[in-house]
């Protein structure tokens, strides 16, 4: 049988237990108690959810220390602007041809067209934009010079949301890194500052999870010094639930 959470109301959640031929047993229950039947599934979902709920990293500051913190700019990265430009010349060399005469294919050069575009986009985004970490909130600017040296300057309106690009520490509920943050491609953070009317708009209407306005960026930036300031200033995520971590919990 599968298990899967069908909605959440008042701190409760219904859950539902595949049965045969299509058909589901709805169970309700608060989080952290136990399951009307005490099953095993249930117990393992209940864990499943404390795993789920954000929470502060254990590396934050007492929230006196946090309001002292100074501005920190964090520092752009290259890596997958690299990445993308030196896999243009690979795709082109390595992409088996479908010529007599061996030359270059379409796929080939239709592929690495596509990562050398992409590549000196992330380029100058990587150049431009700048994450400042400040007293109360985190935001992207612009780093522009207009011949009196560099300096930053507010970004235009979210394109998707169409707010200000800044966001309060305790409005953020989740962050992370895709596929990894060893190798981050893509940067994600999800905040609740967003009117909730405007949560379904573009790719956020694919979240299923919904409860928050989904944000995406290219991994752009020092990822590792970005998750340090979200720990040390008390930005809450969701750990990752492990089918291992379920049962110890």
């Amino acid at each position: 049988c599968g298990i899967r959470i069908c909605g959440t109301f008042e701190g409760c959640h219904s859950v539902c237990f595949a049965l045969p031929q299509g058909r589901y047993r709805c169970q309700q229950f608060h989080a952290g108690e136990a399951c009307i039947g005490q099953s095993s599934r249930s117990n393992i979902l209940l864990r499943a959810i404390r795993l789920t709920t954000p929470i502060e990293s254990p590396n934050a500051l007492p929230v006196s220390k946090r309001q002292a913190m100074k501005d920190v700019i964090v520092s752009p990265d290259y890596t997958l602007t690299w990445t993308m430009l030196v896999l243009a010349p690979l795709i082109m060399l390595y992409h088996p041809s479908y010529y007599t005469d061996g030359s270059v294919s379409l796929v080939a050069l239709a592929g690495a067209s596509f990562h050398l575009i992409f590549g000196k986009f992330l380029w100058v985004q990587t150049d431009r934009v700048r994450l400042v970490f400040e007293k109360d909130a985190f935001e992207f600017y612009n780093l522009k010079d207009r011949g009196d040296g560099p300096k930053l300057e507010q970004k235009p309106s979210n394109y998707v949301a169409g707010t200000r690009n800044r966001w309060k520490y305790d409005s953020v509920i989740n962050y992370g890194f895709f596929p990894s943050e060893q190798f981050p491609v893509i940067c994600y953070f999800k905040e609740t500052e967003t009117p909730e009317w405007k949560w379904d708009r573009w790719f956020a209407a694919f979240d299923s999870y919904g409860l928050g306005q989904p944000h995406f960026f290219p991994g752009i930036c020092n990822v590792k010094q970005l998750k340090e300031q979200m720990e040390l200033r008390g930005v809450k995520n969701k750990p990752i639930p492990t089918l291992k971590k379920t049962r110890k919990a």
